[in-house]
């Protein structure tokens, strides 16, 4: 993406996740260091993908955010791929550290001051993608979409059916034109009955949904809705989820709330069947860097 075309500068990639859904593997290699296979046969870990899909929307420099007890081994591999010629990554990496796991919106906050003052993508660090033949990566779209609207938020969503409910924050759209929506509702892994209730978007098929696909782009106003909610949660053990301050900076804009239909696959890796569906996705798509 040329310069002039750059509407998007940084990118929130948060790291600091136990990653329970993997095993005790975890406890030793923290799943963005889990490696994947290129169509070009090159070994890169699942952030080193997820840094090139943020590069390929226009990004310049990326805030991952980590774990303390992680943070050493990120450090060491982006090191060791910054003197490598041959593992390229043309974003500037920035450490963030989250002090403990207190959520997706706890994890967002620790990115404040690195974010400014501009819109951001935040890319989910255990997500990767697979873009349709013939079209821009998936983040890139994203950008695209929010480049013409402007509006306070644009996700990136992709179809679910009533068995993946349970994994996702699900959405209701109202379609503008194309892939694009105006977003009217949104539940974090609801049950099937209350899917059906709230969150029937009118041009999918009886039983199909958008849900979230891990790529959010949003103005800093989503921090102003994060810090709404910290007073509630520091009053007890729960995490500070981001879907509750999507709720709110939905009300404030109903709207400009956007919702872009993903042309391509989100493969989450952060469970043992999501990471061998990327592994065999990622091998056969085509390589976009």
């Amino acid at each position: 993406m040329k310069d002039k075309h750059r509407v998007i500068r940084k990118a929130v990639i948060p790291l600091a996740g136990l990653g329970t859904r993997v095993g005790p593997i975890a406890r030793s290699v923290p799943k963005g260091l889990f490696p994947l296979v290129d169509s070009r046969g090159r070994l890169r870990p699942v952030v080193h993908h997820i840094c090139m899909e943020a590069s390929a929307a226009g990004v310049d420099q990326v805030g991952l955010i980590v774990a303390k007890q992680a943070s050493d081994l990120y450090h060491r591999y982006f090191a060791e791929a910054a003197r490598a010629s041959a593992v390229e990554l043309p974003v500037r990496v920035n450490f963030i550290t989250q002090p403990s796991p207190r959520g997706l919106g706890d994890a967002l906050l620790q990115a404040q001051a690195f974010v400014g003052a501009d819109p951001f993508l935040l890319l989910l660090g255990d997500h990767v993608y697979a873009a349709a033949e013939r079209v821009r990566p998936c983040a890139a779209q994203v950008v695209e979409a929010y480049a013409e609207t402007r509006g306070a938020a644009m996700v990136g969503m992709q179809v679910v059916g009533a068995d993946h409910l349970s994994g996702v924050g699900v959405a209701r759209g109202r379609l503008l034109r194309g892939n694009l929506y105006v977003c009217s509702d949104l539940v974090e892994k609801p049950d099937l009955a209350a899917a059906r209730q709230r969150l029937v978007s009118p041009d999918l098929e009886a039983d199909r949904f958008l849900a979230h696909g891990g790529i959010y782009l949003f103005t800093p106003e989503i921090f102003d809705c994060l810090r709404q909610l910290t007073g509630a949660y520091r009053r007890g053990d729960e995490e500070l989820q981001l879907t509750d301050a999507q709720a709110i900076l939905l009300q404030r804009h109903p709207e400009d709330y956007f919702l872009l239909r993903i042309a391509g696959r989100c493969l989450d890796t952060g469970t043992p069947a999501g990471y061998a569906a990327a592994f065999e996705a990622v091998t056969k798509a085509p390589c976009h860097w």
